[in-house]
């Protein structure tokens, strides 16, 4: 029996850490999991493995409480509403999209809570620290040593020299480091072997380093609100608390550093070698020394027991708690009565922080960097349909129609907000609701828990608050590996943590309604992720076949993306393109009217009708569909060359 229990312990242990690092590190290299194929990829890969699991009789690994299942059924209630906001959506293709972007992430909350014991809660925490670690450490490495990436790391759409890689966006990469510190502060002081809590350690520094090479006030917000909830929540805090100070000391040999390294700093380019190189040279050794620290810390509480005067009582601990959370209380309230809350809140209505010749000074500023202006139209399309919205994915087009600022954005930067005005106020509701009640059940039950459960759940919620506190200000939904590490600290957070006792074949195989649920969700999960994905791909496959010359291979690719997404839009917008350079022009404006009929509102499909119509020999159609163009994009400079 023993040896039964071992095995398993050993096997759940080595699964839990790889969910937490492969498909984390898959989707971080991939560009943060933005693009559908990377992130539909592993939501096609989990729910496979749900199904499978489940009709095998492994999964879950022990019976879902009530918390599990009511998290279940607010997110799985979000994608039921994505998928019927269809019905009503300006771009059945775009909410579709979003469809599947919910189906993945619903994967992967439910494959988490279906593996989570207690032995793979802990190694699933170290699974994610370890990945965020190793990127983050990639993301510093591509600025000190860019020799080593096959690629340009310095080039971009637009000019900065804020470290942005692998994800290509600055705030986006701040975010992702943030998500770590709480998790390498579990591996530091909570981790079971000695070389696990030096490297936890040691990773610290690497992360606070690409935060700070980012320059993301974002990214600062969601580490702020992270550590204080771990703080706030674990239990024996004073180690930790030292843990903390050490590595907050070689950060700040790390941050002057870098301060007193201008080219690296600022430089858009590649800086000079003996600035990268020296600053790699302080980045080892903070991070050595943090570790080798940190392996002291853990000697010296093995050998030596604590004074009585550093020993505090749940009771007193709590109360200190309290007093800290009273004096935060007092402090808002006195920023609101002097008016400081007012002045903050007009200059983040500031479009951009004023400029300066050392980026790092943007910190100082609480400019919205456009987000006021973004939410004024988000709020405009709530009011325009408040109880279920535009549509899920369609914010890019009433943001073109409505904006002032000329510039094209897909997401309104706020999770809530854009959830507001593209799925109303139902959807808000839902995701909303899904997410406070994550941190509300996994507050409670980490500071009801007294055994050793206790500090894995309280790193969970803490993660979870750091990516609801980035989620506020950013589109990090969009970006697949954030949200993935956030559904599996929900995991970690809810799932009933209990040694898992081998079951007999007879219980394995008993019809279970929990398992009959989960292989019946699976399914259109599955369809949710696949369909959208195909088109795409077929798409894809055409655009390529184009650029090769293969026409009759394109327009074949191009109806098969038809065949399997009929609603969409892209595949008739390509089969209209590509006919239009056979010189079909009939049959290209057949297709291109189709496509506009089903995305009425993308000024880009009527401005290819517009030309299309144009060499038709039809000049009444071209100029409406031009106008047409025109009033959904009025601010473009397309439009006023």
């Amino acid at each position: 029996m023993w040896r039964v229990l071992h095995r398993d312990w050993r096997i759940d242990a080595a699964a839990g850490w790889l969910l937490g690092f492969a498909p984390t590190v898959y989707l971080a290299l991939s560009g943060g999991g933005y693009d559908i194929v990377a992130r539909s990829e592993i939501g096609i890969v989990i729910w496979w493995i749900v199904l499978l699991g489940v009709i095998v009789g492994i999964l879950p690994r022990v019976r879902l409480g009530a918390s599990a299942w009511i998290a279940i059924a607010l997110l799985a209630g979000f994608f039921a509403w994505t998928w019927i906001a269809t019905g009503w959506s300006q771009s059945e293709e775009q909410t579709l999209a979003e469809a599947a972007r919910v189906a993945t992430y619903l994967g992967v909350l439910v494959l988490g809570l279906s593996v989570m014991t207690r032995a793979s809660a802990r190694t699933l925490l170290l699974g994610l620290a370890s990945a965020i670690a190793l990127v983050s450490a990639l993301a510093v490495l591509s600025r000190l040593v860019p020799s080593w990436f096959p690629t340009d790391t310095t080039a971009n759409l637009y000019a900065t020299s804020r470290l942005r890689y692998p994800f290509d966006y600055s705030d986006g990469v701040g975010e992702f480091a943030a998500l770590g510190l709480p998790l390498l502060l579990f591996a530091a002081t909570g981790a079971r072997s000695l070389w696990g809590r030096a490297l936890g350690a040691a990773g610290l520094p690497i992360v606070v380093l690409c935060l700070a090479m980012t320059v993301s006030r974002g990214g600062i917000l969601a580490a702020a609100v992270g550590l204080v909830c771990f703080f706030a929540l674990v239990p024996d805090r004073l180690p930790k608390l030292a843990t903390a100070l050490v590595v907050a000391a070689a950060s700040a040999v790390e941050m002057v550093a870098l301060l007193h390294r201008s080219a690296l700093r600022d430089t858009l380019g590649t800086a000079p070698a003996g600035q990268r190189h020296s600053m790699l040279v302080v980045a080892v050794l903070a991070a050595l020394g943090v570790g080798l620290v940190q392996v002291g810390f853990s000697l010296a509480a093995r050998r030596w027991r604590r004074p009585r005067s550093l020993v505090f009582s749940r009771r007193g601990a709590a109360g200190f708690g309290y007093l800290v959370l009273s004096a935060a209380v007092v402090a808002i309230a006195v920023v609101i009565a002097t008016g400081a809350a007012h002045r903050l809140w007009e200059e983040f209505k500031q479009p951009n922080p004023p400029k300066a010749g050392n980026q790092y000074f943007r910190l100082l500023s609480v400019a919205g960097s456009h987000r006021y202006q973004y939410w004024q139209v988000a709020i405009d399309a709530f009011k325009s349909s408040p109880l279920k919205g535009i549509g899920p994915g369609t914010f890019q087009f009433y943001w073109a129609q409505h904006q002032t600022l000329g510039e094209f954005v897909r997401n309104a930067h706020s999770l809530y907000i854009e959830t507001l005005a593209e799925a109303g106020i139902v959807g808000l509701a839902l995701i909303g609701g899904f997410f406070a009640f994550l941190l509300v059940a996994g507050s409670v039950r980490a500071i009801a828990t007294v055994s050793d459960t206790r500090l894995p759940v309280a790193t969970a919620v803490a993660g979870i608050a750091a990516f609801c506190a980035a989620a506020a200000f950013d589109w990090v939904w969009q970006i697949g590996v954030m949200p993935l590490i956030a559904m599996l600290l929900a995991a970690v957070a809810l799932a009933p943590v209990v040694e898992r006792l081998p079951e007999s074949a007879g219980t394995r195989h008993r019809l279970d309604p929990g398992r009959i649920v989960l292989a019946v969700g699976a399914i259109p999960a599955l369809w949710a992720i696949i369909v959208p994905l195909s088109s795409t791909v077929a798409v894809r496959s055409s655009q390529s076949a184009v650029k090769a010359g293969h026409f009759a291979s394109a327009l074949k690719d191009a109806a098969t993306a038809q065949r399997i997404e009929p609603g969409a839009a892209s595949p008739r917008l390509q089969r209209a393109l590509i006919l239009e350079q056979l010189g079909d022009v009939s049959g290209a404006s057949q297709a291109i009217s189709q496509a506009e009929a089903r995305e009425p509102t993308n000024w880009q499909i009527w401005l290819v009708g517009s030309r299309i119509a144009t060499e038709a020999d039809k000049p009444a159609l071209a100029l409406a569909d031009y106008r047409r163009a025109r009033s959904l994009n009025p601010t473009s400079p397309i439009f006023h060359a």
